[in-house]
């Protein structure tokens, strides 16, 4: 027989899951980067299955990155030659990271999701660092220069041999991400900012797209598998879809040395839960 609410959560956990992903979803759709990464340990707090928690969480991304999307878009931040670039590859990784998620002991999925939250909390750390101290920027303003009226908009001008580059890294990332039920956004971001020199609000609204396909392709790998629990994910999903879309609405209005700040700290402050149910978990 099918079960669809594999994770049993009572009422309680239903009612803090969606306030909490509520508030999240503000954060996330500020920034464009889904937060995953500081769900999905709350989520292993409460006690859940790894690998359920982890398809739950990418279809929580899915509606909230999905309602964030709208403002984005209607707005212009939506950059479509880069979505086609990051994304392709994106949504293949993600899809294939879906699927072998499954054959993963839970000690070791758990191990990959603290890896990369520690990961995602010292690049924001350095975002942040580097948003407070001008001087060590890595987009300095003489080389801004350099790019076309349309370039400074949107970012550089790619080739094809730096867009196999980025493709490639962020195939890696895909299948990373669709195993541990995260779109990896926060990854990604440095990759828009700092390398291909995008204006943070273009990166904030075409990342947001590019981690809604993604997380579609992670889910379904983790749906093929019934990696899911269907009351939780409605009720993450709805709060989460509200949060996103308000805080889309609200994309500049913070600034993004603040948003990078707040990112850091709430991963490095759900770390340790992960870390806990590692030993809890194995060798299982």
């Amino acid at each position: 027989m099918i079960d669809l609410f594999p994770l049993n959560a009572s009422l309680g956990e239903l009612i803090f899951l969606g306030l909490f992903t509520f508030v999240m979803g503000i954060f996330a759709g500020m920034v464009g980067v889904a937060l995953g990464a500081v769900r999905l340990p709350v989520m292993l707090a409460l006690g859940f299955n790894p690998v359920v928690a982890a398809g739950t969480n990418l279809g929580v991304t899915i509606l909230g990155g999905s309602a964030a999307a709208v403002p984005h878009w209607r707005d212009g931040r939506v950059v479509s030659r880069v979505v086609l670039i990051i994304g392709v590859p994106a949504i293949l990784g993600s899809l294939l990271g879906g699927l072998l998620a499954d054959g993963v002991k839970a000690w070791m999925l758990l191990t990959l999701i603290a890896t990369l939250t520690i990961i995602s909390s010292m690049i924001s750390f350095r975002q942040w660092w580097i948003e407070i101290k001008p001087s060590l920027s890595l987009v300095p303003d003489q080389n801004l220069n350099n790019f076309r009226t349309a370039d400074l908009k949107h970012g550089i001008k790619l080739n094809s041999r730096n867009q196999s580059a980025y493709a490639g890294i962020v195939l890696v990332i895909g299948v990373i991400g669709g195993a541990a039920g995260l779109v990896l956004a926060v990854l990604r971001i440095p990759v828009l900012v700092n390398v291909m020199k995008m204006d943070p609000r273009y990166a904030a609204g075409t990342n947001n797209v590019i981690g809604v396909f993604a997380g579609v392709s992670g889910f379904l790998g983790h749906a093929a598998n019934l990696n899911f629990d269907v009351a939780v994910l409605m009720v993450m999903g709805i709060s989460g879809m509200v949060g996103s879309f308000i805080g889309a609405r609200q994309t500049g209005r913070i600034g993004d040395a603040t948003m990078r700040l707040i990112i850091a700290l709430l991963l490095a402050g759900t770390t340790p839960i992960v870390v806990v149910r590692i030993f809890s978990e194995y060798p299982n």
